[in-house]
């Protein structure tokens, strides 16, 4: 356990988008950000996040973070 840590949630806005578009979109940018270097936790995504916010602000979509207490 990772005591004091918090982790953040990304979120991915675009005006009028429909949920289906969004989930479309994300997996799309999700195979050209995999990476298998990345260390991530069991059950979490191995992508590059830099690759994958570019994608995302390509197609049109604004990135930001939320604090994500756990």
């Amino acid at each position: 356990m990772f005591a004091g840590c918090a982790t953040r949630e990304w979120i991915y806005e675009k005006p009028g988008v429909v949920p289906a578009k969004l989930d479309h979109d994300m997996a799309i940018c999700r195979k050209e950000a995999a990476d298998p270097q990345v260390v991530a936790l069991p059950g979490s995504e191995r992508v590059d996040r830099a690759v994958f916010n570019r994608c995302m602000e390509r197609k049109g979509y604004t990135a930001r973070t939320v604090k994500n207490p756990r």
